[in-house]
């Protein structure tokens, strides 16, 4: 929307189109610092993450720096078209096929072979592992429910059963969150910073 204006001001001679996408960044940067601690903040005690001062800030940092990249995508594709409906369309596509191949809609296992390179410039999919190792990791859960289950089977030893949930061993009345994420997902803790 403010095209016309910043094309006119590089017509006179004011000032150069980069300079005013990188003041524009510069002073949308205190919304989007208080719009993500107004979400982030009772999303995370909402949902019962854990409640260690560490996890919280590596959840806020990774929360944070997605939706900065993500705004500068969008900036990128406004940037490339000549009005805001040539500019949604594309936008449309792009954060419909980021969000996809995330790797929770679609696990990365399931990808395509010819569709798989998406995931790998993902900048969601890179905070979604990196948020789901930053919870799960280090973590046992105990279990609920086991395999076989029954009368006959309630006293059998707990080498002879085992968790009913993905990434159970056997002989275990607990769930390892790193054995889990790395079972179900693929998603290991050492790619936390990558």
């Amino acid at each position: 929307m403010q095209r016309p204006i910043v094309e006119k001001h590089y017509r006179y001679a004011l000032y150069h189109p980069f300079s005013e996408a990188i003041s524009s960044m510069i002073t949308e940067l205190p919304s989007k610092i208080l719009s993500a601690i107004c979400f982030n903040v009772p999303l995370y005690f909402m949902t019962n993450l854990r409640r260690e001062a560490g996890p919280f800030f590596i959840f806020f940092l990774f929360s944070f720096t997605c939706t900065f990249t993500m705004s500068m995508i969008f900036r990128t594709i406004a940037q490339g078209s000549r009005s805001i409906q040539q500019a949604l369309t594309p936008a449309a596509v792009l954060i419909l096929g980021l969000v996809i191949y995330t790797g929770f809609v679609l696990p990365t296992r399931s990808m395509q072979g010819w569709l798989r390179w998406i995931n790998y410039i993902d900048p969601i999919a890179y905070a979604y592992e990196s948020l789901v190792a930053n919870e799960f990791s280090g973590r046992k859960f105990p279990c609920t429910q086991f395999v076989p289950m029954g009368l006959p089977y309630m006293d059998a030893s707990p080498a002879q059963r085992a968790c009913a949930t993905s990434g159970a061993l056997p002989g275990q009345d607990y769930i390892d969150g790193d054995f889990y994420i790395n079972n179900l997902y693929g998603y290991y803790h050492s790619h936390l910073w990558r």
